[in-house]
């Protein structure tokens, strides 16, 4: 069973393909690919976490539809466009801020990026969508979103690559790390 992490498909929103420059002639176009493109890599026994804005204005049956062709145990993190029709799919759970673990690394998801987070301190990332690439990411930090994707589900392994290659702010050496009485690390 393999871990996956996607957002912000807007399926069923025509004006997307322009707002975000996406490379398809219709929203036909656009829901195809990002279906073929999911099954392409996520198995049906795998997990999927979708960081919220799953449909934008979409007819619920075509919704429903869209969902049901999509492989894998599906975890949504609401996003600003996930309506009640949406959240009435049969997703395994429904949360705004969800924490999970891969290969020993903490992740810790949210629709929107965050400046700080649970376990920061502590080596554990943060995954996020809703910029649709346009907040770029940090050494530990990714929007996971099909926009900066190709508009295919990302792998834990993929998205470690590509943190590990992003520079680390340096810290002086003459400083050190100290927890204060409150808990927080300064």
């Amino acid at each position: 069973m393999a871990t996956w992490f996607t957002a912000d498909t807007h399926f069923g929103h025509a004006r997307i393909i322009d707002i975000c420059k996406r490379p398809f002639s219709s929203v036909d176009e656009m829901d195809r690919c990002m279906i073929a493109n999911w099954n392409s890599v996520v198995a049906k026994s795998d997990q999927v976490y979708f960081l919220g804005d799953f449909a934008y204005r979409a007819d619920p049956r075509s919704t429903r539809k869209v969902f049901n062709q999509l492989h894998g145990q599906k975890f949504l993190i609401e996003g600003n466009h996930d309506n009640e029709h949406t959240r009435q799919l049969k997703w395994s759970d429904i949360s705004q801020i969800r924490e999970t673990s891969v290969d020993g690394q903490r992740i810790v998801m949210c629709h929107y990026a965050l400046r700080s987070w649970a376990g920061l301190h502590h080596g554990a990332v943060h995954l996020y969508g809703h910029s649709h690439g346009s907040l770029p990411g940090t050494y530990h930090s990714e929007d996971v979103g099909v926009d900066v994707y190709g508009f295919t589900p990302v792998s834990w392994p993929t998205i470690k690559a590509r943190l590990d290659a992003r520079p680390r702010p340096e810290q002086p050496a003459d400083i050190e790390e100290t927890v204060t009485p409150g808990g927080l690390t300064v």
